[in-house]
């Protein structure tokens, strides 16, 4: 299963591949994808959606690009996935199903509030992995809300221990 897009994957690898903010003062398209081995095309759309949620400000014109607005220590993976797969990208059933709940509601820990004892996935299904994803899913946001760009550029491979249940 995946847990979130390619684009939300290559723009995590782009992000590992800029500078600190502040050094050089911005960085381009191209030169992140190079140094990231990722396709630009992936990443410009990316960019774009860290630009719309206030992590990077482009710039304009020849030789223009990108700027990082908060320190990589500031930069939640959490951040990037939501800003790139959209803000639903957990609130979906993995079986396909989706729980009368969720329909209105966009909390992104609203299946761990879930209460009902027999919660309804689908129009008359009970989700068979309801309470394993319920689980797997709190742990993969705590994971992904805690650990950042500046973690794994100092850890790599490594999860962090406030990231750890």
């Amino acid at each position: 299963m995946r847990l979130f897009s390619k684009a939300s994957r290559y723009a995590i690898r782009a992000m590992m591949s800029i500078p600190e903010a502040g050094s050089p003062p911005s960085f381009s398209t191209k030169h992140s994808c190079e140094r990231a081995e990722i396709p630009e095309a992936y990443a410009r759309k990316a960019l774009q959606e860290m630009t719309k949620a206030g992590i990077l400000k482009g710039i304009p014109g020849r030789g223009g690009g990108y700027v990082l607005l908060r320190k990589l220590s500031e930069v939640s993976l959490l951040d990037i996935v939501l800003a790139v797969d959209g803000e639903n990208t957990f609130a979906e059933c993995p079986m396909g199903l989706r729980c009368e709940s969720q329909t209105v509601a966009r909390d992104l820990r609203l299946c761990e509030k879930c209460n009902l004892p027999t919660p309804k996935c689908g129009l008359s299904h009970v989700c068979p992995i309801h309470d394993l994803w319920k689980r797997t899913r709190k742990s993969v946001i705590n994971y992904l809300e805690t650990t950042t760009i500046q973690n794994i550029r100092n850890n790599p491979g490594r999860v962090p221990s406030h990231a750890r249940e």
